[in-house]
């Protein structure tokens, strides 16, 4: 995987000419079958089944939301009689809307134009549904009348594409030359994305129609090399056309003749435009690029939700497109902007090992710190070649902490008593309730796991400025700094502006480059299902039963649904294409029921030979590592919090006294020894503790068996490494809780060797799941399309931490026994 980075980009290999849109023009007047299409600009060698972009939307809507980027195509063209007739015509489109004008005029007919817009929904990778609306605007008053067009495409395999349209819906004006249609089309694949081979066929709405009255279109499209794309045409009338169009980076050129025909007044034509292209698209070698990143940002696993915001970049996204940066010849070097750094210790380590990379490979790379500058901006930086930094700006580096927060005073206070049962000496998630301090095994691992952290933090700001570490820990100890101090020390290079840095770039870069902001945002999705593909399938946040959610208006965090991870394994297990999952689990655990049930959907996903890698990021602890253990192999960085093999049940919280306070009496009326077992209004009994402390030793069992299966260990080694103990990945990697140190690549890379995946063979990451649902994924994705950038950006939480965890804690009240991490660790 890192040299070919097949994951969440462009499925088969480099850009789809996006327009490809020789021919949007009308034919000569004379053509029979231009006259069959006098309403809408005849796209000639456009197949309805495999071509994407702006075109569509005349030919197939049903393919405009198929690939979502934006596309656009500006065309004229021109009959070749003596009084020839010109035509003109350009579209727009983006997600699953498009806009489009066209006409023409001149000639023996009269003028006509059209003003169409058009609509599409994305049913799922492979299938979608459009619409067009077409204004036609023909020469005279009174004539304007609406056309409709519906349009679906399906893409059921990597070599076959299917589409049916039906034409002029409603809007049958035969004296005007516009009937109905209704047709279908079939593409094939047979090298992929190099080589499109098409037929459409198009019948009229008449009674007893037969195929001598529909015209029938074969088309082709070559891919020779990238940057050029050969087209050609024919048709049951004796219409043949030939064109080519050739891309200079996100635009090209191209020029397109036709000619023949069973008309009387047939007559050649020709076509030129200019059309947007998917991605840097170049004939002539790619150009010198300068990327520039934004790491301040938030980057989730999962795609904030919400029916007016853009979808935002993922960090996995994130990680794809920097390593593929890094392995791009065409890149000369890379910028990264730094103010706080919104990633855990685990995944900082990540991206400084790509950093690194690319220093190896020879790319400079320059970090901007701007603002203020935390200690995790200050790790991400400390990698780059140069680091500057906003002269008015401050560089917080002052080291790791962590803060306990004990309620057990408070609840006394009040009268409410917490009962808890656990299992493990150092599961100490309840102590917060039940305790004023930290237990002596609860401070024993926090020390332990922050001198982990600690160390790891330290070693990579030394290595990256070629300093001793105790060295760093000196300046550490005597932050935070101004920006002119930070200059003085040596941990920065310079002071610039931000419009001041260009200066800077020019003694850093080769010359003639060209600053890119965009690198590898384009939306990687084309309808097409590829050869090979790994299935990526997210487990962020709490682990709940039911189904994923995402934060709130108050915030509570992600949530991982059994329901919906499960559904996500087995849709896995039954796509052909998919030959490896990697599960990539950075969650702090929770209800131990959900845990199993995710385990066991893993289980049965491993019968089917498909091998499963389990890729950790920040957090992957308690449930998080149950959902893990039964991997074929396990991932984590030196920094992920993992372990904390332990269970427990509660607080349970007794307002016995509390009511007492406040003067409410309660009367109990039960069946059953212990039918008010849960009962908020009194403690529980010795016989109802016993009961509890029964269920959650039976959990506990559970938990280390499958541990034990898992890591192939003894019953005695899992005791000894359970209790509840939380590992840094370092320590769990000695101890064999996992089996290697490394990040998401790396294990990608383990996933492609276990499925016996050769070297180089093109594979693509698919990444599996949704928090709505797929009809609510259908309406949000087609109307966040066109949401405002600024919608995007994570809202800021507007309550604090502590609250925001009870709020977790309250989605798992459905749950008696969790495994749960005990405390959420930052970097700031």
């Amino acid at each position: 995987m890192p040299t070919e980075s097949p994951a969440l980009r462009r499925t088969e290999g480099a850009a789809r000419a996006r327009a490809a849109a020789l021919g949007l023009t009308l034919m000569a007047p004379g053509s029979a079958l231009a006259q069959d299409a006098v309403e809408r600009p005849y796209l000639p060698a456009v197949s309805m089944a495999g071509d994407d972009g702006a075109t569509t939307l005349w030919r197939n809507p049903g393919s405009l939301s198929l690939d979502p980027d934006r596309s656009w195509y500006l065309g004229i063209g021109q009959d070749m009689n003596a009084d020839g007739r010109t035509a003109f015509a350009g579209a727009s489109h983006v997600g699953p809307f498009a806009l489009g004008i066209a006409g023409a005029s001149g000639g023996a007919q009269s003028d006509w134009w059209t003003v169409s817009s058009g609509f599409s929904l994305k049913l799922d990778r492979t299938l979608a549904l459009g619409t067009h609306l077409g204004w036609q605007l023909p020469q005279g008053p009174g004539n304007n009348f609406l056309s409709l067009d519906i349009g679906a495409t399906w893409r059921p395999l990597r070599f076959l594409g299917l589409a049916a349209v039906g034409q002029n819906l409603f809007a049958n004006q035969s004296r005007r030359g516009v009937e109905t249609r209704y047709g279908g089309g079939i593409v094939l694949r047979p090298a992929g994305e190099r080589l499109y081979l098409g037929a459409d066929l198009l019948l009229p709405a008449i009674t007893d129609a037969t195929l001598s009255d529909g015209v029938l279109q074969g088309s082709l499209r070559l891919r020779p090399t990238e940057g050029l794309v050969v087209r050609a045409w024919g048709t049951s009338r004796r219409e043949v056309g030939l064109g080519a169009e050739l891309y200079f980076g996100r635009a090209g050129v191209g020029a397109f003749g036709s000619g023949g025909g069973t008309a009387e007044a047939a007559a050649p034509f020709g076509l030129v435009y200019a059309s947007s292209a998917e991605g840097d698209e170049r004939l002539f070698g790619a150009g010198k690029s300068v990327v520039e990143i934004d790491l301040s940002e938030n980057y989730p696993y999962v795609p904030a939700v919400g029916f007016f915001a853009r979808q935002t970049e993922t960090y996995l996204h994130l990680l794809e497109r920097l390593s593929r940066a890094v392995d791009d010849r065409s890149v000369r070097g890379l910028v990264l902007h730094l103010d706080r750094a919104p990633f855990s210790m685990a995944q900082m380590e990540e991206l400084t090992g790509l950093i690194r990379r690319a220093r190896d490979r020879g790319i400079p790379v320059v970090a901007y710190l701007n603002q203020t500058a935390s200690n995790g901006a200050y790790m991400l930086a400390s990698a780059a070649d140069r680091i500057y930094m906003h002269p008015a700006g401050d560089l917080e580096l002052i080291g790791l902490s962590a803060e306990l927060q004990f309620l057990r005073g408070t609840l006394d206070l009040l009268g409410v008593e917490p009962q808890v049962a656990s299992r493990g000496k150092y599961k100490s998630a309840p102590e917060s309730f039940t305790r004023t301090g930290s237990s002596e095994a609860n401070r024993e691992q926090m020390d332990a796991l922050l001198d982990d952290l600690s160390g790891r933090w330290l070693t990579a700001i030394a290595q990256g400025r070629g300093k001793d570490e105790a060295r760093i820990q000196d300046l550490v100890d005597g932050g935070p700094y101004t920006a002119r101090e930070a200059v003085d020390l040596g941990l920065v290079d310079g002071l610039a502006y931000p419009d001041e840095m260009e200066a800077n770039f020019d003694a850093l870069f080769v010359s003639d480059y060209q600053i890119t902001e965009d690198y590898g945002l384009e939306d990687e999705s084309s309808g097409w299902r590829a050869h090979r593909e790994i299935a990526i399938i997210n487990i962020t946040g709490t682990i709940v039963s039911g189904m994923s959610g995402a934060p709130g208006l108050f915030g509570g965090g992600f949530t991982a649904g059994s329901e919906s991870i499960t559904r996500q394994i087995v849709q896995a297990g039954r796509a052909g294409s998919v030959k490896a999952v990697v599960l990539r689990v950075d969650s702090p655990g929770g209800s131990s029921f959900a845990s199993d049930e995710i385990w066991r959907a893993v289980e049965l996903l491993k019968i089917k030979d498909k091998p499963v890698v389990v890729s950790m990021g920040g957090t992957a602890a308690s449930g998080g590592y149950y959902v893990a253990a039964g991997a074929d192999a396990i991932f984590a960085s030196p920094s992920t919090i993992t372990g904390s093999i332990g269970v427990y049940a509660g607080p349970i919280f007794s307002l016995e006294h509390f009511l007492d306070r406040v003067g409410v009496e309660t009367e109990i009326y039960s069946r059953g020894r212990k039918a008010a077992m849960w009962s908020l209004t009194k403690p529980l009994d010795d016989q109802e503790m016993a009961a509890l402390d029964r269920m959650v030793g039976e959990t506990y069992r559970q938990f280390k068996e499958k541990v034990e299966k898992g890591r192939t260990m003894d019953p005695e080694r899992v005791e000894a490494l359970a209790q509840g103990r939380v590992w840094s990945g370092m320590a769990a990697k000695d101890r064999g809780l996992v089996d290697e140190l490394g990040g998401f690549h790396d294990a990608l890379a383990k996933a492609r060797e276990l499925a016996d995946l050769p070297p180089g063979a093109e594979v693509e990451l698919v990444a599996y799941g949704d928090r709505l649902g797929p009809a609510g994924e259908v309406v949000r994705r087609s109307i966040q399309a066109l949401a405002p950038k600024r919608w995007s950006e994570a809202r800021p939480a507007l309550l604090p931490p502590e609250l925001q965890a009870v709020l977790s804690w309250r989605q798992l009240s459905d749950d008696r026994v969790w495994a749960m991490l005990p405390y959420t660790l930052t970097v700031d």
